[in-house]
């Protein structure tokens, strides 16, 4: 008789249920110290990140003071409306408080235009609808089905593509509106009382963010050309070094693949090119923003920053050729290098490294006062 069949039954069937359920915590264990790991990295780069750049901290707590001022509406006892509409406040902070100065001020005027624009609209549907007497219901039905189709066909031209916003809250305000007062029966004092609301919501967004604080697109796009010049620099005198030092790269294409997100060359052109999204987002804010600091012009030539970083990115691409070169499977004889290593080129490529980088910092620190007096004169 085998051993196997000394066991009894039972303990065979106790063994697999010990093991299913040491299997299950074991599975579940690993999850919670997962989610537990997660968290914990989760929280080292939000603590880096606010490390890093100090003004998403800043900005948090603007947006939050923001919110807790705006929330002092909702125990205003006299007029009524003020509490019971409090809503319209709130919202507004919440959805045109931004980062920047210039992103507010987006924000604000799609959504005060398109506020207006919808309060003069229900204005008058909704005295067409009480002139109509049994028709009433027909008019605000017809009143919806224009304003829907008008904002939704005239959000898809070309040029209104920055004020898609503006056109949302046109069209959701204006439901809201003529949906209240129907309720109610008192068009106009639903209109008045949610336009004030939305009015004093923006006042407050504006004067937190420009008196406390203040973080302007305008000096992000500036920071962001000049350190494009800075990043090309050091990229072509990197390329150089390597060419003329006859730098043994791995020219395997795959390896190379693998390694390039820790080559300093690769990065530093990369940032260049891939930052033209990003300036005209800064460019669309910057133009938005009142005169502050250097850029005291009400008309300042923000477009100018992008058209430079625009002929900075195309010497990127130079770069990168050149980088190519470097990284070529065929190369010319070690002597050749050898012969092109000699002090004039040491110098000449030390001085077109200098030119930009003295260009980057100087001429773009300058722009502001050049049309400062271009303006006075």
């Amino acid at each position: 008789m085998s051993k196997e069949r000394l066991l009894p039954f039972g303990s065979l069937e106790r063994n697999e249920d010990d093991t299913i359920t040491c299997s299950c915590f074991k599975l579940m264990h690993d999850r919670v110290l997962q989610l537990w790991k997660d968290s914990c990295n989760f929280s080292k780069k939000a603590l880096e990140m606010g490390r890093k750049d100090p003004r998403k901290v800043i900005y948090a707590i603007k947006m939050g003071f923001a919110l807790a001022l705006v929330s002092l509406f909702i125990f205003w006892k006299k007029p009524a409306d003020v509490s019971q509409f409090s809503i319209w406040a709130i919202l507004t902070v919440i959805v045109m408080f931004e980062f920047s100065i210039g992103a507010t001020f987006i924000k604000g005027f799609n959504r005060g235009l398109g506020t207006f624009c919808a309060g003069m609209l229900a204005f008058l549907f909704a005295e067409l609808s009480l002139l109509a007497g049994e028709w009433e219901k027909v008019v605000i039905v017809i009143s919806f089905f224009i304003t829907g189709s008008f904002a939704s066909y005239l959000k898809l031209y070309p040029t209104m593509a920055p004020y898609e916003y503006g056109y949302r809250v046109f069209v959701l305000t204006f439901c809201i509106l003529m949906v209240a007062g129907n309720r109610t029966r008192e068009y106009t004092v639903a209109i008045l009382s949610r336009l004030v609301l939305i009015a004093v919501g923006a006042c407050i967004c504006f004067i937190i963010n420009i008196c406390i604080y203040p973080i302007w697109a305008g000096d992000d796009l500036h920071r962001l050309v000049v350190n494009n010049f800075k990043e090309l620099a050091a990229s072509l005198e990197g390329c150089v070094d390597g060419y003329l030092k006859y730098v043994d790269y791995n020219r395997i294409p795959a390896r190379f693949m693998s390694q390039s997100s820790g080559d300093q060359l690769y990065l530093g052109y990369k940032t260049v090119i891939e930052s033209a999204s990003r300036e005209q987002t800064l460019l669309g804010f910057a133009v938005w923003e009142p005169p502050h600091g250097r850029y005291r012009t009400l008309r300042h030539p923000w477009r100018t920053y992008v058209k430079v970083s625009g002929a900075v990115r195309h010497c990127a691409y130079t770069v990168m050729a050149l980088h190519g070169c470097i990284l070529s499977e065929i190369q010319v004889d070690i002597t050749m290098h050898a012969s092109l290593n000699g002090n004039f080129y040491q110098f000449l490529h030390s001085l077109v490294r200098f030119l930009i980088c003295q260009f980057g910092s100087q001429n773009m620190k300058s722009a502001g006062t050049t049309r400062e007096e271009a303006g006075v004169s």
